[in-house]
């Protein structure tokens, strides 16, 4: 029988918090979770497997014995619920952060790893909490410790998410950054995280990048495509002022972020393109932009 199972014991701790060992130890004692088994012996948990888990650890963190969670969790299999929306997830985790509760935000993060898939936690559940967190911020009715300690959790989780992904040696190689004296960087995380699902290669280089420097990277990577975030018009600015280093540092150059969203055609000025406001939709553009440009060298 082929072996559906795909979450090694490893990336099962990542998503839930549990450890490994409370993990076997479960599985000794209440006969849940049942991990699979690959050919060299690993376990290999399912998605029913995570849910059943997420399930578990939270009613332990809710005071029930151990012994009773497990007959709860049991009690459900048969007829368990569809995983709550991520709507309702967005507000719970918002709370929690709110709150300074990491642990409830880790249970959040938990369940929704656990239940939905990890292009909708990306885009839908931290997306989404950061723009109302930015908002509310905005607004005046959080102080900036509180929004900086939200961004500094989802921050963590995207590189936890950018590590769980992997490195794909031989996809095509594209660089992510942040334009100079720009240190809003979770909506470029977010992209790197979605070029390496995608099956890149992924330099991410983060926050406050030197043009010189990016442009000198480029010269030793040589990647298809260089991708540079800017939140605000300065640093959209800063990027124009340096606009021969940008030019030729790779076959596409790919502008984006909320500097670029207010007027796309900024882009051009900086000798790039504008992919889009839409992470899925930038994804796509730079997939043709990078088709174009193979078939371009073919036809040479």
């Amino acid at each position: 029988m082929a072996v559906t199972g795909k979450y090694t014991v490893n990336e099962v701790e990542e998503r839930t918090g549990v450890p490994a060992a409370t993990l076997r130890q479960w599985e000794r004692r209440y006969g849940f979770p049942l991990p699979e088994r690959s050919a060299s012996g690993y376990r290999l948990y399912g998605d029913d497997e995570l849910r059943h888990i997420v399930a578990m650890k939270r009613y332990i963190d809710d005071g029930v014995p151990a012994s009773r969670a497990a007959e709860m969790v049991r009690s459900e299999e048969t007829g368990a619920r569809g995983p709550r929306p991520m709507s309702k997830l967005r507000d719970e985790l918002v709370a929690a952060l709110l709150e300074l509760d990491e642990a409830q935000a880790d249970r959040v993060v938990g369940e929704a790893h656990a239940l939905h898939p990890l292009e909708d936690v990306v885009l839908e559940l931290f997306r989404s909490t950061m723009l109302d967190l930015g908002q509310r911020w905005h607004d005046g009715e959080i102080n900036t410790t509180t929004e900086h300690f939200a961004s500094s959790y989802v921050q963590g989780r995207l590189r936890q998410l950018m590590s769980l992904s992997g490195t794909n040696r031989h996809g095509p190689r594209v660089i992510v950054a942040c334009a100079p004296h720009d240190q809003h960087e979770i909506g470029a995380m977010m992209l790197a995280v979605m070029l390496r699902r995608e099956g890149y290669l992924v330099f991410y280089v983060g926050a406050n990048t030197p043009v010189a420097d990016l442009a000198a990277m480029a010269r030793d990577v040589q990647p298809a495509a260089v991708m540079v975030s800017a939140s605000s018009l300065d640093s959209v600015q800063f990027l124009l002022d340096q606009r021969a280093h940008l030019d030729g540092m790779a076959p596409v150059v790919a502008f984006g972020g909320h500097g670029f969203d207010e007027d796309p055609r900024r882009a051009e000025l900086a000798g790039g393109v504008y992919l889009g406001k839409d992470i899925p939709v930038a994804l796509k553009r730079l997939a043709e932009l990078l088709q174009a440009v193979a078939a371009e060298g073919v036809r040479a």
